[in-house]
């Protein structure tokens, strides 16, 4: 409520003859008090849950996004935790094809160009963990500076990158996208909107103030009471701007809802299918391309150690292994990077959660 306010008011001082000095004073003490009418103090009582209303949809959403990095950060750990794995073991054998073929010059059976072959492959296969390395290291960084931390305190994480799940039916999201927090915010702003238009209506009601007091006749010594009544004529200004101002801001903020829900379901839309995309790769390759790179990695190096084929041939087939191996991550990368992007439009508010 607005607070009341006292006045004290002296009359009649510092005249002539009878009114000399204070002599004919006349003082008075009052008491006024503002009383809004039309319901403003409701109103803005509305309008003030309305904001932390906001305020607390605001927070969810920063949170929620808070979670979701560091969640893709996460998988950004495993990553290169899967990088520096495989690199690891192509300079393993890049050293093993190295001393092969130098055991093998050095006996007379091969030229010594692929000697230097490969050193080339095990020179490059090097600077490739050194390069991993750093790459986890800064994905490690990454990850601990969500939580405060200027130096990562852990070694490894543990986690299942490369596990898929199946995605689920579009008809699911759709239902779930209502629980998307943006979209849910928006009815919290729409309502502020309305509470303040229904301010602006009620600010055309005139308040009115009373008052109170008690006035000293100094003359006579005698006192009595004084009491009134203000309030102003609403002859020309019935707050019709400000009515005027709420409506507009009420059908803007309709427009732009309708707009930003719009936007959101078609990037839920398009983010669905780059997921369904990311999916079929990532799991042709795991379960067609990557075995049979394999396979045919590992019967080119017996056949190598058997002689039924040469160095380069050999080279070659670790080489498309290698190359496989990194598709694989890519494409995991992307696909944990394209779920969580889903389950953000989709209005899945527990980022851990699977689909």
């Amino acid at each position: 409520m607005p607070n009341p306010e006292i006045a004290i008011e002296v009359e009649n001082f510092g005249g002539e003859d009878d009114l000399e000095d204070f002599d004919g004073a006349e003082t008075t003490v009052s008491v006024s008090q503002l009383i809004e009418l039309g319901g403003k103090r409701n109103v803005r009582k509305s309008i003030a849950i309305h904001e932390k209303s906001l305020a607390e949809w605001d927070l969810q959403i920063k949170t929620r996004n808070l979670q979701l990095e560091a969640l893709k950060a996460f998988y950004a750990v495993l990553a290169a935790q899967e990088r520096q794995s495989q690199v690891s073991q192509l300079l393993s054998l890049a050293t093993q094809g190295y001393q092969a073929v130098a055991d093998r010059v050095s006996a007379g059976k091969v030229s010594p160009i692929l000697e230097l072959r490969a050193s080339v492959e095990l020179n490059m296969a090097r600077n490739s963990w050194e390069g991993s390395q750093r790459q986890l290291l800064q994905a490690r960084q990454d990850l601990s500076s969500l939580w405060g931390e200027s130096k990562p305190d852990f070694d490894a994480l543990a986690g299942n990158f490369d596990v898929l799940q199946e995605p689920p039916a579009w008809e699911d999201l759709q239902v779930s996208f209502l629980d998307n927090l943006e979209v849910k915010r928006w009815e919290a702003e729409l309502a502020r909107k309305k509470a303040n238009q229904g301010l602006e209506r009620a600010n055309r009601i005139p308040n009115v103030t009373i008052s109170f007091g008690i006035r000293n006749y100094q003359e006579t010594n005698d006192n009595a009471f004084v009491a009134g009544l203000e309030f102003p004529l609403p002859l020309f200004d019935r707050n019709q701007g400000g009515q005027k101002a709420a409506q507009s801001e009420v059908s803007q903020s309709l427009y732009q809802r309708d707009a930003d829900v719009a936007k959101l379901e078609s990037d839920l839309r398009s983010s669905y299918q780059a997921f369904l995309a990311i999916f079929h790769q990532a799991s042709s390759i795991k379960q067609d391309i990557m075995p049979a790179a394999e396979k045919a990695s590992e019967a080119t190096q017996i056949g190598y150690q058997e002689g039924k084929f040469n160095f380069l041939e050999a080279l070659d087939a670790q080489r498309t292994l290698f190359e496989v191996k990194n598709q694989y991550i890519d494409a995991f990368s992307a696909y944990h990077e394209a779920r969580i992007n889903v389950m953000k439009l989709a209005g899945r508010i527990d980022p851990f959660s699977s689909f």
